[in-house]
């Protein structure tokens, strides 16, 4: 009787391997070859799941957005308002090793969406998760008083996406200066100017 495989888990194990890949060696380095050779796996084989590069890349980088808001959950717990902002902003900063790797993912997945728009929509569709989380926090911190700024929660949602997603780019290619500590100052100054 042949062997069942578990799609599922096998498109898990992969989408692990090509993130990894990716963080660690760039995005050149996630071949299809390289990819299947690190979780033992036939060429040939890895295209039954992942019919070309693209299709990789949004992979892993639906993996690093998925990752990071399991993070969100679990470090939530409860947490709302201007707190809750907070912790949502330094799961998504890279001011820790396993955020500035999946940050490494971030910018090859954005370049590779510039020229392909299913890729693009992946993106859309996830600030728009993003944004929503965004103005849930700041709803909360509305309603409990720390929230006080005239400023629309839609300019301060857009403001904050383009920080944080700024700041991956910049502490990647320029960490001397977008250090964590100064990534964490820069939201906390931004928190603060909210109330």
């Amino acid at each position: 009787m042949p062997k069942q495989v578990d799609h599922d888990e096998r498109r898990a194990l992969i989408a692990e391997a090509t993130w990894r890949l990716i963080a660690e060696r760039g995005i050149d380095a996630a071949t299809m070859r390289e990819i299947s050779s690190s979780i033992g796996m036939a060429n040939g084989a890895l295209k039954y799941y992942f019919p070309d590069k693209n299709a990789l890349v949004r992979t892993a980088f639906t993996h690093v957005f998925e990752a990071t808001n399991a993070r969100i959950r679990a470090r939530l717990a409860g947490t709302t308002g201007l707190a809750g902002l907070r912790v949502f902003c330094l799961e998504v900063m890279p001011v820790e090793d396993v955020t500035r790797l999946e940050a490494r993912v971030v910018l090859p997945f954005w370049q590779r969406a510039l020229a392909d728009a299913e890729l693009a929509a992946v993106y859309v569709e996830a600030m728009a998760v993003w944004r929503e989380q965004i103005h849930g926090f700041l709803r909360a911190g509305r309603a409990d008083g720390s929230v006080t700024t005239g400023v629309p929660d839609a300019v301060l949602a857009e403001q904050l996406l383009a920080m944080l997603n700024g700041v991956q780019a910049l502490a990647l290619l320029d960490g001397g200066a977008a250090t964590p500590d100064l990534q964490r100052r820069m939201i906390d100054a931004f928190l603060d100017g909210l109330g």
